[in-house]
Order: structure tokens, then C-alpha cells, then sequence
């Protein structure tokens, strides 16, 4: 990427409404920093009330005016948030997606850009070329789960916690990039 195409990306990203940036495995919406295990009123401080049941069990959140989606765990604590690039129908694949378990999609970043660790993002990155702009940043980046898999991640392992903290970049079918999953590893709908 060029400098001048990064430099128009930070200049749309800091000019968009709804903001979302990794830094490490930090989670921020618009500077707020998201912090996973909480209960769903501090999401809802957080990014606001618009939002809809995404399953008769009341287990998947999905907002209507930002590209997010939160996943409860037994316990009624938020495991998991997964931010939606790009979303496409059962119609455009004729077949069963991994999407139609989170139902209908929330708005959608489509030409928006989300930042991890500085470095602009979108549906159309490119994840090779992502992971060398992180490397000349000195940055952590994300490796392939295992062969054949179809995301790549990125993850801390938290001693005290039990738990292994990490972000996961799925590829989409008709985008480069389809969501991201963040995850403290408590929950398997990553």
C-alpha cells in the first residue's frame, strides 16, 4: 500500500461515525475502550440500546446502527463481539453460511475502515499485505489457525485469567475479509 492510500484511509477512518480500532488486544468504539466479561448494561453505556435479539435465546445481540454483534455466554457475561466487514445472503451463495447463525446483519462497515494497531482495515485488505504494514509498524501479526483454515489470528494466552485472549480475521467468500471475531477464548462461536 502506499503511503498517500494509507494516509486517505486514517483520514476516512477519523471522519466516520461509528470508530472501531484494535490496539494489541484491546478493543476501542469511538476512543471508549470495550472490555469483554461484562454484563450487557456496560455494552450498553457503551454503544447505546438500538439493538434486537438475534435468536430465540436471547444469546446473540446484534445492533441496528453499528456493525456489531455480541454473544452471551451462560452466565449472561458478553464472551465474544463480532464486527461485521462485509455480510452477504443465503441468496447470493445458495447455500447455508456461517452468517446465518448470527441472523440478520446489523449495519455493515462495507467501505468503512476499522484500525488494528494503526493500520487500516476493511472488507477488501488484503491480509497479506495487512500483516507486512504490521510488520513495519513492529507489530504482532496474525497467522493462519491451520491449513486450510479460512481465518487468521492473532492470540495472547492470559495466565490468571485461564483464558486465551485473541482476534480472529475471517475471509469472506465474495470479500477479502468477511468479520472479526474478538474473544476470550471462553466461548467456541468464534
Amino acid at each position: 500500500m502506499k503511503a498517500n492510500t494509507i494516509k486517505n484511509q486514517l483520514k476516512h477512518f477519523n471522519n466516520q461515525q461509528h470508530r472501531l480500532e484494535f490496539k494489541e488486544e484491546k478493543l476501542f468504539y469511538n476512543d471508549t475502550h470495550v472490555k469483554l466479561d461484562q454484563n450487557m448494561a456496560y455494552y450498553e453505556a457503551i454503544f447505546g440500546k438500538d439493538y434486537i435479539l438475534g435468536d430465540s435465546y436471547g444469546d446473540i445481540i446484534k445492533y441496528n446502527n453499528i456493525p456489531i454483534s455480541i454473544n452471551k455466554g451462560a452466565d449472561d457475561i458478553i464472551d465474544n463481539i463480532r464486527i461485521e466487514l462485509y455480510y452477504y445472503n443465503q441468496e447470493m451463495l445458495n447455500h447455508k453460511s456461517d452468517n446465518e447463525t448470527w441472523g440478520f446483519p446489523p449495519k455493515i462497515l462495507d467501505n468503512d475502515y476499522m484500525l488494528i494497531d494503526g493500520v487500516p482495515l476493511n472488507k477488501d485488505t488484503d491480509i497479506e499485505a495487512f500483516n507486512r504494514l504490521l510488520i513495519d509498524a513492529k507489530k504482532r501479526t496474525f497467522t493462519q489457525k491451520f491449513e486450510g483454515a479460512n481465518s487468521v489470528q492473532r492470540v495472547i494466552v492470559t495466565i490468571e485469567k485461564g483464558f486465551q485472549e485473541g482476534i480472529y480475521i475471517n475471509r469472506g467468500q465474495l470479500s477479502s475479509l468477511c468479520y472479526i471475531s474478538y474473544s476470550d477464548g471462553s466461548t467456541s462461536s468464534n
